[in-house]
């Protein structure tokens, strides 16, 4: 345990940074923290767990009385006001990462979720299942909610010392200045992981340097499951020296998926594994993407000793996260998704899942890009990703404050260009919501499915999403 009892997060309305603050007030700490005083996602969870925030991060509004600074990229990291106050001061500063694997030594058995893409989710259904099945979980999961049916779950919670569940970021601690991804801060007993790609281009080189980083957060745990359906995880499956075992759609793999199917209510699939059939699992989720990250969580929590009778009575009633493929609202034949995909592979994973739930839709797609370098390095890749939908619109970029606003070189109506030079007049850039809308309104039809993709503020627009629905 920390030997401290007033802690002061720095950037307290980020995801992971309010989760991480609500679990350590149930511990028993004094918790709070500073952030901007715009509006933010986690506003009502810090609310609801009376967690004081103060709107600055000037230095003269760092409390007296604190005993550790935790910090993230976020908010300038470590060149913030607050930290360099709080080292004038000499109180102990530590980055998120930190004090996450200090939540991970304090528990008997931890297990990591990471991946590029799908570790929010699969995070929240692992953290679920333990729930449900009664082992009392400690879990971190970088979403404010879930949900299982109309119960809603929050992201983070504590209760005995056994399990910890977390989800796993493999982003640096505070770039520019220390690039050293999380993952090297981490130590779990188990890691779950469902891919990797190249997506932080501020960060890792390339999608070897990504590789190796993952490669080395795999050695010496208990146990490592991983999605043998991804190329680069199969890549490097031979140098992982910790047991590890695989789970998919491949016949190849230890767990194997068959017989999916999709229809009103969710999805169902059937189980090898190590080439015994176990039998079949419901589930309210839908699309490919999903259903591996459902088989995921099963072969960990076979390998941990749960029966798998037990396991698919649990899952079946896991609907989703906040913000993941989120239902928003319904009128008629119109409905509205939001989603936080912001690489291209999460992109055509969730317009992919929702073509099989609503085959007789047109998908339109409402996309912010989030980052310049992001949008620079995978322009094809979102270029293609834009096409997939029957028509898609796209928002300015939305900037990482760690990045200079000057000539960019890229911009959303680059990939408009891109896209309408293979499919004609499906792809708009608008330069802001009132164009977004207008435009909306010109394209939207009688059976259409609408999803808000993006990790900036567009999710923002879904109020004014739905008054155009109603007015149909």
């Amino acid at each position: 345990m920390l030997k401290t009892k007033n802690i002061f997060f720095i950037g307290i309305k980020g995801v992971a940074m309010a989760n991480l603050a609500i679990i350590y007030k149930k511990l028993g700490y004094c918790v709070f923290g500073s952030d901007l005083e715009e509006e933010f996602i986690t506003d009502s969870t810090l609310l609801k767990n009376n967690i004081l925030v103060i709107n600055s991060f000037l230095p003269n509004t760092l409390p007296k009385n604190i005993d550790l600074i935790v910090y993230s990229a976020a908010h300038g990291g470590t060149s913030n006001p607050q930290v360099i106050e709080a080292k004038k001061r000499k109180i102990k500063c530590l980055n998120q990462a930190e004090l996450i694997e200090n939540l991970s030594e304090i528990h008997n058995k931890s297990i990591a979720v990471c991946g590029c893409h799908g570790k929010t989710t699969t995070t929240a259904l692992l953290s679920y299942t333990l729930i449900k099945l009664g082992v009392n979980p400690t879990y971190l999961v970088g979403a404010p909610s879930f949900k299982a049916g109309t119960f809603q779950y929050p992201g983070a919670d504590t209760s005995d010392n056994n399990y910890f569940a977390y989800e796993a970021d493999e982003y640096a601690i505070d770039p520019p200045r220390d690039i050293r991804p999380k993952l090297n801060f981490y130590k779990p007993d188990y890691i779950l992981a469902t891919n990797i790609g190249f997506d932080h281009p501020d960060v890792y080189r390339d999608l070897e340097h990504t590789k190796q980083v993952f490669l080395n957060f795999f050695q010496n745990r208990k146990a490592v499951f991983l999605c043998g359906d991804d190329k680069n995880l199969a890549s490097i499956r031979l140098k992982i020296n910790s047991k590890h075992l695989t789970y998919g759609f491949n016949k190849e793999n230890n767990l194997v998926i068959n017989n999916f199917q999709t229809n009103n209510l969710g999805s169902s699939f059937s189980i090898n594994y190590l080439g015994k059939k176990l039998g079949i699992i419901k589930s309210a989720l839908y699309g490919e993407k999903n259903i591996s990250n459902l088989a995921g969580v099963a072969l960990v929590l076979i390998n941990l000793g749960f029966s798998f009778e037990r396991i698919k009575k649990v899952v079946k009633t896991f609907s989703g996260v906040k913000r993941r493929l989120e239902h928003i609202y319904s009128k008629k034949d119109i409905h509205l998704f939001d989603d936080y995909a912001h690489h291209p592979q999460e992109i055509v994973a969730t317009i992919n899942a929702l073509k099989q739930r609503f085959q007789k839709h047109q998908i339109i797609t409402i996309f912010q890009p989030h980052t310049y370098s992001r949008t620079k390095s995978l322009l094809n890749e979102f270029t293609a990703s834009m096409l997939i939908a029957d028509k898609s619109i796209i928002a300015p970029i939305f900037p990482s404050a760690r990045e200079k606003l000057g000539n960019q070189n890229i911009s959303s109506q680059i990939i408009a260009d891109i896209a309408n030079k293979t499919k004609t007049n499906t792809v708009y850039a608008e330069n802001n919501d009132k164009q977004i809308i207008k435009r909306l309104e010109q394209l939207i039809d009688k059976k259409t499915v609408i999803v808000i993709l993006g990790a900036g503020d567009i999710y923002k627009l879904q109020d004014d999403i739905i008054r155009v629905i109603k007015r149909l």
